[in-house]
């Protein structure tokens, strides 16, 4: 402890309190708990000014629950060592300047529920080392520099729950084995080089509320099967190459408060059931291929009222035939 305080200039930190003190409950961001030896359990020092390296010898906290040290100046490389702490819970790097790639040994923190490392310079690859971590329910990875495709494998990730993957160089399909993970809620990778179409069977992942693809190289048609997903409230698939109409049976998604399609390839027109969606804040359909009245009269109160809309740029469909059958989920 003494010498993280040392190497991350902690006479600077924003706050310093008692640390030294005999008493190291008293020391600002540190939680410590024993009946006999008092070992720490939490060290929660986010945003409070530490410039240096994370030090390897924290290894030597061996009961650590919570590392929290997100919002600093820290760089260089995440030590290995880490991974050697086996009831870690909580891991939050994010928002620093630490580089090279992820650590294998974090494979061996089964007890891992959250992990946060956006915003740094990170590079390689993470999934190979963290889709065993069936115990992870919260990943974040935005803005950093992976190059790698998101494999099968990452059905093993059954508890997860949310997963934010913002401009980290992931390219490939979407791999149909991630509808298997039930408990996923949000799922954000944008500004990626995703490829490929969207899995037919995503309407079964029965947990889904959000779901951000934009800007990346997906094309076919948006799955019918979206529609069983009621409770539902964001999607957003522009900056794509989707082509086709407007599933009908996405009217089912009457919870839905944001659709954004721009910049794709869309035809036909808005399904008339559209009109049940009631919370709908958020809808456009910019630059595709819509012909007609986009609108169709029938809807065009309902689209009135919706706060932030636009359905301009409306160009001509090149598609003749479609033959790239997606299957069927019984929907």
């Amino acid at each position: 402890m003494v010498n993280l305080y040392n190497i991350t200039d902690g006479d600077n930190w924003f706050n310093n309190s008692n640390w030294g003190n005999a008493d190291i409950n008293s020391w600002f961001g540190v939680s410590a708990f024993g009946p006999s030896t008092v070992n720490v359990w939490f060290l929660q020092l986010s945003n409070n000014n530490l410039n240096g390296i994370i030090p390897g010898n924290l290894q030597e906290l061996t009961e650590l629950r919570r590392l929290e040290l997100s919002g600093n100046s820290l760089f260089s490389f995440i030590p290995p060592q880490l991974g050697n702490l086996p009831l870690l819970e909580v891991i939050l790097l994010g928002d620093n300047f630490l580089d090279s790639t992820v650590p294998s040994s974090f494979a061996n923190l089964s007890q891992l529920r959250v992990l946060q490392l956006q915003n740094n310079q990170l590079s390689g690859q993470i999934l190979p080392t963290v889709v065993a971590l069936n115990s992870l329910t919260d990943l974040w990875l935005d803005n950093n520099s992976f190059v790698e495709e998101i494999p099968d494998s990452i059905n093993q990730m059954n508890s997860l729950e949310f997963f934010s993957a913002f401009n980290v160089g992931f390219f490939g399909p979407l791999p149909s084995s991630i509808v298997e993970l039930d408990q996923l809620e949000f799922l954000f990778l944008p500004g990626n080089d995703i490829s490929g179409k969207l899995p037919t069977c995503m309407g079964e992942m029965s947990s889904l509320r959000q779901i951000d693809l934009s800007n990346n190289q997906m094309r076919g048609h948006l799955p019918a099967s979206l529609g069983a997903l009621i409770n539902f409230d964001f999607l957003t698939l522009s900056g794509n190459e989707f082509s086709g109409n407007i599933p009908e049976l996405w009217s089912q998604m009457i919870l839905l408060q944001a659709l954004y399609l721009t910049d794709n390839a869309i035809t036909g027109q808005v399904p008339i059931g559209f009109g049940n969606m009631s919370l709908m804040n958020e809808f456009f359909l910019d630059s595709n291929n819509m012909s007609g009245a986009v609108i169709p009269a029938a809807l065009d109160s309902w689209y009135q009222q919706i706060p932030l809309k636009s359905i301009m740029f409306q160009g001509i469909s090149d598609e003749i035939f479609y033959a790239d059958f997606d299957g069927s989920c019984g929907f």
